[in-house]
């Protein structure tokens, strides 16, 4: 129904709003961080995930004031995540907690039932996992939950990859494939218009910092949106940056740290230029990986990492397309 996704788009909107009063709300009462890679380290609110908790648990009103299962089943996952990153702001969860814990918003989906267990894949067609789909689901959600939040080291870096993660989810379903599951259309307008609106508050300079609540709730809604639309395969494909991170973080430093506790992959110069840091025990990282060449200032740094990701959704997009053409 038209009506449901028109809604979605509406929760979606007050985002903003609400993001705009968390700001003033943060600085009144002194909730606020150094932005450590700028001069002078400037006091920046800590967490925009309020905002997204509210917005979220009016989509889930939505689902449930037009009866669609699946957006408040996958509204609910999200805002757990929310709530467990909250926490996480507020008192801290250390690393293996985490993991264990992000379990929780696909168990939830799991137990709902609010999935297809036939994930397709191009040139293969629909897989029939009827038994393993519920179990990849909760190691998915705990995967992409903790990759969100493993990249959320810059301004803007976190929702603009959401953002175009979400716009291409979206281009497919005009591709090869299956249809979308009902509200799958509807969790994507949230998600879209939600991060469009949000998304000039923590662009360079960032007025407010997403924190841990806003990264593990927009992982768990992007997990959600391509569960829905049934494009789990190019999911993997569009996170293949955010994998490849986390892979070279948890690899390097030999297991599961809290990112607090992790030494910066990259140091400042006296020019607040970034460069890959000396320190031995520094996790390899994408932003590591982009500033080997030569010394980038943080906005140099923001505008490859953009550049990065917006070439791989196009480029997984196509090959998407061709593989799906080739569906025997």
């Amino acid at each position: 129904m038209m009506e449901v996704w028109v809604w979605a788009a509406f929760c979606g909107l007050l985002t903003p709003l609400a993001t705009y009063a968390l700001i003033k709300l943060e600085r009144k009462v002194g909730f606020l961080a150094p932005d450590v890679h700028k001069p002078n380290k400037p006091l920046i609110p800590r967490t925009s995930g309020p905002a997204f908790l509210i917005s979220t648990s009016l989509l889930l009103l939505t689902g449930y004031f037009f009866n669609n299962p699946y957006i408040v089943m996958h509204s609910l996952a999200s805002i757990t995540a929310g709530l467990l990153g909250l926490y996480d702001d507020l008192r801290g969860l250390n690393a293996f907690m985490k993991v264990a814990l992000f379990t929780v918003p696909g168990l939830i989906i799991a137990l709902g039932g609010v999935f297809d267990p036939h994930p397709y894949i191009p040139v293969v067609g629909g897989v029939r996992i009827t038994i393993l789909y519920p179990l990849l689901l909760i190691v998915a959600y705990t995967v992409i939950t903790n990759a969100y939040n493993m990249i959320d080291t810059h301004n803007g870096i976190t929702p603009f990859v959401a953002l175009i993660t979400a716009i291409a989810l979206l281009i497919s379903t005009n591709m090869n494939g299956p249809s979308p599951l009902p509200g799958g259309l509807s969790i994507t307008a949230f998600v879209i218009i939600a991060l469009l609106t949000y998304l000039p508050f923590n662009l360079y300079p960032a007025k407010i910092f997403n924190g841990n609540t806003m990264s593990f709730m927009i992982g768990s809604l992007i997990a959600s949106q391509a569960i829905l639309l049934r494009r789990e395969f190019l999911l993997i494909m569009l996170s293949a940056p955010l994998i490849l991170n986390g892979f070279g973080i948890i690899s390097s430093i030999k297991g599961f740290k809290n990112k607090e506790a992790i030494p910066r992959p990259v140091t400042l110069t006296s020019e607040f230029k970034l460069k890959p840091s000396k320190n031995v025990n520094a996790p390899i990282t994408l932003v590591q990986l982009l500033t080997l060449s030569k010394p980038l200032s943080e906005k140099e740094l923001i505008i490859a990492y953009y550049a990065l990701i917006v070439i791989n959704a196009v480029t997984s997009l196509a090959l998407y397309q061709v593989l799906s053409s080739l569906h025997i």
